[in-house]
């Protein structure tokens, strides 16, 4: 079954050992939990009467009732989650970042598009991509967001590149037809309650709970912190079969709470009348409209959500969910052991203030052995040694595989006058989950009484033409951290046009001390985006045409805007055909204009054009006095 390319990369079988010695994540605003397993950790939101979040409690607000017995609070720290920020220039919010990094506390959001259990209807699609619009919109400025389907599209791993997401959600597209959903989502089982046997004698569907529970596994090794998925249905047209299904459910409850994650269910069915079945338009005494959302309520009642549901506009109420879990208390205490019960036990978490609402999940399976970040990738920055990173990719001649090239620097400490020692894995995984290349190395970095700031340090893979997602990993002295990059590998023996990623680097430029890398680019790329006035910076950009029509004029056109969105810096140029090689490429450099510009945000655009055709790299920097 084919439930989109994120749900293979975030499963099982992807799970990839990196370094053995990585410790578990310890972002600063949350609590890091040094108790033992036992601990159980719960977001908590508070409401007043208005729906607002109400901000300001402390730990002696809150009673956590473990099973009706009070539990002590172990840990306690009130979140609150930055707004989406109002920015005067486009780019500032839609251009993506080129390099990436792992030191910002962040918001986890998955999308769910449920495909599978939505009617092939116009008006529910569009409702569909007009509440997922609308998330990514919601998105504060250190959030991460993914999308998933629950049974075909083109999903997008965790990333902040809202055009990546926004792709992502245009390829949704309901696949349930004449009230059926696909084939593979219905299981091996008698017919479900109230429908007749069909396809087969199959009846009990599990493409949505599968998916629920394939991405609640994947971000239970994910650091401390809100996760929320937005679920986004055209909901059962009927309830849960409980003695097909039951047994599906509770393992999905069960890592949904292990997880710590709050589900928001969306119905893109629009206002619905009361015993009416959206299949055949007939009343049907055997469904209601809470029969019809019982999916939808289940889910996000068990983990503290809420649904919207019987509105033609759920999309307005996108908001509302972010702003609920924009400011709320993350709190740990520590499980009652008294009893071997290993069902579900019921939490209730009260606060000492009149007319609030408490959102939180009703309950909890005991903690069980937990699988260390070091044990896996979950295609989730993490890890307490700071990582940045940067890609590029460039045509080897005489091969059909590219080379990604890796520009990372790892935070570490510069005041010790000792060499230190920095284990450095890069992994590859494409669309299906499967690993497709990794590199180790052991680099040691030398103090200089004239470094202020540690090195960049290079990395490649060789990869074929496709999409992927790139692991950048670090451990020093105990320390570890992990990156992710999402990167295109274009075919450049067969694209007209095409292009490597923009290399950055100060001069004077940072020799490649890899022989393989020395023939390939001019300098090691720089992960380094703030730059001073009298700073002077290289940008390199090779260009390609591929094929075997005739080689042609290039025009070249660069640009620097500001955070007014204004022009501060422009350039055109042409790479005539005698500017390209053998190979069929050109090199194309500047300088940053930094002795013309001001302090602030800037993005650097280069735009190559052949007819029709366009390429467009882009890198954010900053300029400080």
């Amino acid at each position: 079954m084919m439930r989109g390319a994120l749900i293979s990369i975030l499963s099982s079988a992807w799970t990839v050992a990196l370094l053995q010695q990585s410790q578990p994540s310890k972002p600063e605003q949350l609590p890091t939990f040094r108790t033992g397993i036992d601990i159980v950790e719960v977001d908590v939101t508070v409401l007043d009467k208005d729906r607002h979040p109400v901000k300001g409690l402390t730990a002696a607000d809150f009673t956590i009732l473990d099973r009706g017995k009070p539990q002590p609070i172990v840990a306690f720290s009130a979140v609150d989650v930055p707004a989406p920020v109002t920015y005067s220039a486009p780019w500032m919010r839609e251009a993506p970042l080129d390099v990436v990094s792992n030191v910002e506390n962040r918001r986890l959001v998955t999308i769910v598009m449920d495909d599978a259990y939505t009617d092939f209807n116009p008006d529910m699609a569009k409702r569909a991509k007009a509440i997922a619009r609308n998330a990514v919109d919601e998105l504060g400025p250190a959030d991460l967001a993914a999308i998933v389907f629950t049974f075909m599209g083109r999903s997008q791993n965790f990333t902040s590149d809202r055009s990546r997401l926004l792709a992502a959600i245009d390829s949704y597209i309901p696949r349930k037809r004449n009230g059926e959903p696909p084939l593979p989502c219905w299981g091996p089982t008698i017919a479900a309650r109230g429908m007749p046997p069909r396809r087969g004698g199959t009846g009990t569907r599990k493409c949505d709970t599968d998916t629920l529970r394939t991405v609640a596994q994947a971000l239970s090794t994910a650091a401390p912190g809100r996760k929320i998925v937005i679920f986004v249905s055209g909901g059962r047209t009927f309830s849960f079969d409980m003695e097909n299904e039951a047994a599906d459910l509770s393992k999905l409850f069960r890592d949904l709470q292990a997880a710590n994650i709050t589900v928001y269910a969306f119905d893109a069915r629009g206002l619905t009348a009361p015993n009416m079945s959206m299949a055949n338009q007939l009343p049907d005494p055997a469904s209601s409209t809470l029969d019809e959302n019982e999916s939808l309520y289940t889910f996000a009642v068990n983990t503290g959500g809420r649904t919207i549901a019987n509105t033609n506009d759920p999309q307005s109420h996108v908001g509302e969910t972010f702003r609920e879990s924009s400011n709320y208390y993350f709190i740990g205490f520590r499980a009652a052991l008294d009893s071997s019960d290993n069902g579900l036990r019921k939490v209730e978490v009260r606060v000492n203030r009149p007319d609030v609402e408490v959102r939180t999940r009703r309950g909890y399976y005991p903690p069980g052995k937990k699988l260390a970040p070091r044990e896996v990738t979950n295609g989730l920055p993490n890890g307490e040694l700071p990582v940045q990173a940067t890609a590029t990719v460039v045509a080897v001649p005489g091969r059909r595989d590219a080379e990604v090239i890796l520009g990372v620097r790892i935070g570490i400490p510069l005041a010790t006058a000792t060499p230190t020692a920095i284990e450095l894995a890069a992994t590859a995984v494409d669309l299906d989950g499967k690993p497709k290349g990794i590199q180790r190395q052991r680099i040691t970095l030398t103090p200089t009484e004239s470094a202020n700031t540690t090195p960049d340090m290079s990395t490649h893979l060789p990869l074929a033409p496709g999409r992927y997602m790139i692991q950048i990993s670090g451990l020093s002295e105990g320390r570890a951290g992990s990156a992710i990059l999402d990167v295109d590998v274009p075919n450049f023996a067969k694209e007209p046009l095409a292009a490597s990623g923009l290399m950055l680097q100060e001069r004077p430029l940072a020799a490649v001390s890899d022989k393989a890398l020395a023939a390939l680019i001019p300098f090691t790329p720089t992960t380094r985006r703030q730059f001073h006035t009298d700073d002077d910076v290289a940008v390199f950009l090779r260009i390609y045409q591929g094929g075997k029509d005739r080689i042609v004029p290039v025009r070249v056109s660069a640009s620097v805007k500001n955070e007014q969105n204004a022009v501060a810096s422009n350039y055109d140029s042409t790479l005539a055909v005698t500017n390209f090689s053998e190979a069929r490429s050109a090199d194309y450099e500047l300088s940053l204009p930094l002795a013309r510009l001001s302090p602030g945000e800037y993005l650097l655009e280069v735009d190559a054009q052949s007819g029709a055709r366009h390429v467009i790299r882009t890198a954010r920097f900053s300029v400080v006095k």
